[in-house]
């Protein structure tokens, strides 16, 4: 693990995860808007509306017109949005050669559950609407996004719509009852998140209805038929259970998933490239994984 790495978990531990083992409401978390850093002159980014979601298209000069990275931001359903993904989205339209579309998907508890799902679901169906080719397009997310990727393309499958080409989930929540086992055997080495927190953000996101909802935790549903996935995880997150019980079974229903687990990294490390050598890593393998799936040149 680099040096860099060390100080970003250490710093994460002493704010991020004492700020989930204390908030009081969404709005603790809210406020803290995009993450600090300044995007290269040449990225382009657009607010636009699609059918009534709000989303946002980054990319970067020669990324291709014709593929598309729909991206479902984390933040336990409550927080998060374009801006706090901005810096994620140009580095994943440069390693991916690709445009990508950040969801600004409604936020809990204002909006519970399905609206989440029902505004990916929308979206995807928006990019098929205007001719995009289901071979062409990625849906990938990350944290409650990740969750939310995989319900979206379980949703797809249920409704009879196109399923992308493949998808990417970077340590997925998806398991609203934080049931897996990692949950309690990291508990400790996890520098961000907390069991306790995330069964407080289902609850918002869920209010009464079952945190086993094969929609709201997809590691419940029928996982047969969906797009072949790349996960990745970081080996001390109390969501590695999700990751690896996730590709178990899409593996188990016949598909293809890889899961690459990172020896000590935080939740959701790609987030941070621009602090850390194996955030930037992290994106280039995904990048690989795209390029390869929707024969795109590599490198």
């Amino acid at each position: 693990m680099s040096i860099r790495a060390k100080l970003v978990n250490l710093f994460l531990k002493r704010t991020i995860r004492r700020q989930f083992e204390s908030f009081k409401s969404p709005e603790d978390f809210r406020a803290g808007g995009s993450m600090p850093f300044k995007l290269p002159q040449e990225v382009m980014a657009e607010a636009v509306e699609l059918d009534g979601v709000a989303a946002e298209w980054v990319s970067v000069p020669g990324a291709s017109d014709e593929h598309v990275m729909l991206y479902l931001h984390g933040g336990a359903y409550i927080f998060g949005g374009p801006d706090s993904h901005r810096d994620l989205a140009w580095r994943l339209s440069k390693a991916c050669g690709v445009r990508v579309l950040v969801v600004d998907y409604r936020l809990a508890p204002e909006n519970p559950f399905p609206a989440a799902v029902d505004d990916a679901t929308n979206c995807s169906r928006w990019l098929l609407n205007q001719g995009m080719e289901p071979a062409n397009f990625v849906i990938a997310g990350d944290s409650a996004g990740g969750g939310l990727a995989a319900a979206t393309m379980v949703n797809l499958k249920n409704l009879g719509i196109a399923q992308p080409a493949c998808g990417v989930l970077i340590s997925p929540w998806a398991d609203l009852s934080v049931s897996g086992e990692s949950a309690v055997s990291n508990a400790d080495s996890d520098v961000m998140l907390t069991a306790a927190a995330l069964r407080r953000c289902a609850r918002y996101y869920l209010g009464d209805r079952d945190p086993k909802a094969p929609l709201a935790s997809p590691i419940f549903a029928d996982l047969s038929g969906l797009p072949p996935m790349h996960v990745m995880v970081g080996s001390g997150e109390i969501l590695l259970s999700d990751a690896e019980r996730f590709v178990d079974q899409i593996n188990a229903a016949g598909g293809s998933a890889n899961l690459t687990i990172w020896d000590g990294m935080p939740h959701v490390f790609p987030l941070f490239a621009g602090l850390i050598p194996e955030g930037r890593k992290g994106v280039e393998e995904i990048g690989t994984f795209v390029r390869q799936t929707l024969n795109l040149k590599v490198g």
